[in-house]
């Protein structure tokens, strides 16, 4: 039976792609994902609002497929709204569905207090100002972006990135960074996962990675204390 487990709604920011692939390697078996998109055009302003207007009409769809808990992805969308903005969606989110939710930067927030990271090297696909938009960010949080690594990849095309580029692009964040204690990778279509294990062997620090912090603070909810392994140092605290 379908997501006997636990059901994840998911809102994805744009089109399905690498997000429900890196779910189903993750997920333990009985976990199903229920995915709506958004559709946010790119990474500019204007592309970031008409995108949040759907929300509420995901999230309407997702309350009557019976999910679990439910993620908002796409870190962009809600950081760019500035810090304040993330407790009103969830707030919106939690009172259409029902059930416990969470949107990609808050659960990357989350994993970051989890870890007790707060210096953090970034690699991402994201353009200048978008990055700008992720120090700052940050910074009204109380972490620090010490280095900031961005491939600069174009918004379709951040899917087919080789993770040798990843893997490159976090030695050289963590060598320009001051000290850090963390490596922080988000963007909800850049292939991560398969090389968090490696990156975090060579380079020794936990990578927080976007799938990987959504499904973390997803499964502690849902109380799903199983043990993950090969997906970094943040899946395996749930066994904890």
């Amino acid at each position: 039976m379908f997501g006997y487990r636990a059901r994840i709604g998911y809102i994805s920011p744009s089109v399905i792609e690498l997000n429900a692939y890196d779910f189903y390697r993750i997920a333990p078996d009985g976990i199903g994902l229920i995915g709506v998109a958004c559709m946010v055009a790119g990474w500019k302003e204007e592309a970031y609002k008409e995108a949040l207007k759907q929300v509420e009409a995901c999230a309407h769809e997702l309350e009557r497929r019976s999910c679990d808990f439910i993620i908002h992805g796409g870190s962009p969308l809600v950081l760019s709204q500035g810090k304040g903005f993330e407790t009103k969606l969830i707030q919106q989110l939690e009172t259409i569905t029902g059930v416990p939710c969470t949107t990609s930067i808050v659960a990357a927030l989350d994993a970051f207090r989890d870890l007790g990271v707060s210096r953090l090297a970034v690699v991402d696909p994201y353009p200048p100002d978008l990055n700008e938009k992720v120090v700052s960010y940050l910074k009204a949080w109380g972490f620090e972006a010490s280095s900031l690594v961005s491939l600069g990849t174009d918004f379709t095309t951040s899917s087919i990135v080789s993770v040798g580029d990843i893997y490159q692009a976090a030695k050289r964040a963590v060598r320009e960074a001051d000290n850090p204690d963390g490596i922080y990778i988000p963007c909800a279509n850049f292939p991560v996962v398969d090389v968090i294990e490696d990156i975090e062997t060579d380079l020794g620090l936990p990578v927080i990675a976007n799938m990987t912090s959504q499904l973390y603070v997803a499964f502690k909810a849902i109380s799903m204390r199983e043990r993950i392994d090969g997906y970094g140092r943040l899946m395996r605290l749930l066994a904890a």
